[in-house]
């Protein structure tokens, strides 16, 4: 305690703010989280034991979130699975990947930033070497998902979406957000 008045007491005399930055009203947040955990694809097989790889998919549409859904056998999540039954497509697009494979640990995946440019967008995601939490005895592939707002594309028009994995690039996928 005594130490955290000291810093404040430093700040003070220094006359630093130790404010938080000014939210900007009317900004749209890129992207709000919908769903994350651990999947086990339907194809797990094919992918072999030592394999790594990110797989990513931009959802425009309720048949392709079933197809997604389609695509695992289990699923081990760490949000609400009614969250995705609120999906608004005509408002929102969703952005999902997994990586196969990691040790089933903490959550390792995550959607970081998405930025679009007209009809081109980054999604960066990072992919921790040390995630913190239980490990799990199965081999699941560590998934998330967000949901981005429509309104950030061009309509009706064909977007790029590339993916960055710890700031490399790793693929891209071609969308039409209708």
């Amino acid at each position: 305690m005594a130490a955290l008045a000291a810093v404040f007491a430093v700040a003070f005399i220094w006359g630093e703010s130790w404010s938080l930055p000014p939210v900007r009203t009317g900004e749209i947040p890129a992207f709000r989280y919908v769903n994350s955990g651990w999947i086990a694809p339907s194809h797990a097989r094919a992918a072999g034991a030592f394999s790594e790889e990110l797989r990513a998919f931009v959802i425009v549409s309720q048949d392709e979130l079933e197809d997604f859904e389609g695509m695992y056998v289990s699923k081990v999540s760490r949000g609400n699975a009614t969250t995705l039954g609120r999906i608004d497509f005509e408002a929102s697009v969703l952005i999902a990947a997994y990586y196969v494979w990691r040790l089933v640990r903490g959550d390792p995946l995550t959607i970081e930033d998405v930025q679009s440019r007209g009809k081109t967008a980054v999604v960066k995601l990072e992919l921790s070497d040390d995630p913190q939490g239980r490990e799990y005895p199965y081999m699941y592939a560590p998934m998330t998902m967000v949901a981005v707002d429509r309104t950030l594309f061009p309509e009706g028009e064909p977007v790029e979406f590339s993916f960055l994995l710890n700031g490399e690039p790793t693929l891209t996928l071609t969308a039409t957000p209708n």
